[in-house]
């Protein structure tokens, strides 16, 4: 018998489970939850032209102070087959239906060698897909800046202030610790969603953010 963790924590038996084959690929696209408190994290899946984005966000306390804190990784080479099979450089898994005990469906991501350190290997774990939007998802005021390409006659309208505000607000949204004091310190440490963690966020940038920021710099 195969288990799984679901997000309530709670174990379930793989018959319950059945695959998930939409009619269109796009139909993937959006946030999948998986587990619940200390153990927490959600994959951002969405389309940029031919390729597909996924990164996790996970959730882990500071051992020294009992802060939550968050980390980011991005996963290469992800394709979808079309029986729902998903594979990339690090996680493979199957877009799945899991039916729960009041017989009610949830699309979800079962992942067959996941990210979390709370289940153990011989498991699986199914994250729910959430039905809330990106916009939901990111915080700021220019959060589009994370998912989708920015387009230049839109931007190129826009001041230097602004487009400063939202390259910046890429980093922050890593925790990027910004100079002490400076107008970028001082803005973001007067956001609630704001949590300053790690002097280098590059390796967290996705290749939309990437490509947003250099566009950004060549507007400005």
């Amino acid at each position: 018998m195969a288990f799984a963790q679901y997000w309530e924590g709670q174990k379930i038996n793989e018959s319950s489970i059945s695959p998930w084959v939409p009619k269109f690929e796009i139909a993937y696209e959006g946030t999948y939850h998986f587990g619940e408190g200390k153990s927490e994290s959600d994959l951002n899946l969405f389309f940029c032209g031919d390729n597909l984005i996924g990164q996790v966000k996970s959730t882990y306390w500071e051992k020294n102070t009992g802060t939550r804190k968050f980390h980011f990784k991005n996963l290469k080479t992800i394709k979808i087959d079309k029986t729902g099979k998903i594979t990339s450089d690090q996680h493979t898994g199957q877009f799945v239906i899991y039916t729960d005990k009041n017989g009610k469906s949830h699309k979800s991501l079962k992942i067959d060698n996941p990210w979390s350190s709370s289940v153990d290997g011989r498991e699986f774990e199914i994250g729910r897909r959430k039905k809330m939007t990106f916009e939901n998802s990111y915080p700021g005021k220019y959060k589009t800046a994370s998912f989708k390409k920015l387009e230049v006659s839109k931007i190129e309208k826009m001041s230097t202030k602004k487009l400063m505000l939202m390259k910046n607000e890429i980093y922050a949204r890593y925790g990027y610790i910004f100079m002490e004091d400076a107008k970028m310190d001082t803005y973001f440490k007067k956001q609630s969603w704001y949590q300053a963690q790690h002097e280098n966020v590059d390796e967290f940038l996705t290749k939309i953010e990437f490509y947003n920021i250099r566009l950004i710099d060549e507007i400005k």
